[in-house]
């Protein structure tokens, strides 16, 4: 057997296991599920995305003799079909005049991205628009039970915390699966580089830029969550949420913009992050910018030129 595949064998195995850690329920566990896409990720971005669905195929396979058919099926939907078509996107390129290649932009793999979380959020609606009170009904339901195995409490209580969890819930799940997958990405993008295996450059963060339409399904989803009434409002709601994170990459954007210009540069960033992990409302700042930007273009205000444009 040939090293690239012998290495997506392993890539799937590694995958399959970082997923079973999520069974375990320990919190040192959860952490490694969170990595269930970085060995995919690192065979599909150092190889190709046909090595990286040989790694699914594989993880699929062991998930489904220690666990069962269902939890390899959402395996497949969760983590190896968006890393599959996220890495073979990341490595379409056409050559430039100068001989040099131009890549996929990663403002249209943002892009990707949150169409798959729409995606993912209106099935979940279809799906469980025939059970009572529809998604959230059974977020509701979910949340209190799950609460109630948990923490206990007095009902009233439990009651307070749903009322407060319940109305984003689904919103706040595919933002943070979003963030787990841009992470893992990353992650294997720069181990990659690091000992040299990388087949593209990493994707500089000022370069992000989304499509010109980019405002229109926000507004849409904001109007129908003030307007609308019952699910329809509730769907809106969520979706204007997960519509907001492409805007806050597009924030971080023109910080990183920002600061390349400034001797200080590190300075700048690590603190930008830092604010935003320990404080979390700059990250609220970030799509507010995010907004301003795709309205006024504040990076071409700055001297930044297109991502086109860019070397």
């Amino acid at each position: 057997m040939q090293g690239p595949v012998l290495y997506a064998f392993g890539a799937g195995l590694a995958s399959a296991l970082f997923a079973l850690a999520a069974t375990l329920g320990t919190p040192g566990a959860i952490i490694f599920a969170y990595l269930t896409q970085l060995p995919l990720f690192a065979i599909g971005l150092g190889h190709s995305a046909g090595l990286l669905a040989i790694s699914g195929a594989v993880a699929a396979a062991v998930l489904t003799l220690v666990e069962n058919g269902l939890f390899a099926v959402v395996f497949l939907a969760v983590n190896a079909l968006p890393a599959y078509w996220l890495a073979h996107l990341s490595l379409l390129n056409r050559p430039r005049p100068d001989g040099s290649a131009d890549w996929y932009p990663p403002g249209m793999l943002v892009t990707w991205l949150t169409g798959m979380a729409v995606a993912g959020l209106v099935t979940a609606y279809l799906a469980f628009g025939g059970s009572e009170g529809g998604l959230p009904g059974t977020v509701e339901r979910f949340l209190r039970a799950g609460l109630a195995m948990m923490v206990g409490g007095p009902e009233a209580q439990i009651e307070r915390a749903v009322g407060a969890v319940a109305p984003l819930f689904p919103a706040v799940v595919l933002v943070s699966w979003m963030v787990m997958v841009v992470v893992n990405g990353a992650l294997a993008q720069g181990a990659l580089v690091r000992f040299g295996h990388n087949r593209r450059p990493t994707p500089r963060v000022s370069d992000i830029e989304l499509p010109r339409w980019a405002l229109v399904p926000v507004a849409a989803g904001l109007a129908l969550a003030i307007l609308g009434g019952g699910v329809p409002a509730h769907f809106g709601s969520n979706l204007s949420l997960v519509l907001c994170l492409p805007f806050f990459f597009v924030g971080l954007a023109v910080v990183h913009a920002y600061a390349r210009r400034r001797p200080l540069r590190w300075v700048i960033l690590v603190g930008a992050y830092a604010a935003i992990m320990v404080f979390g409302w700059p990250a609220a700042a970030l799509v507010v910018l995010g907004f301003v930007e795709q309205w006024a273009g504040i990076r071409r205000r700055l001297g930044e030129p297109p991502a086109a444009e860019k070397e």
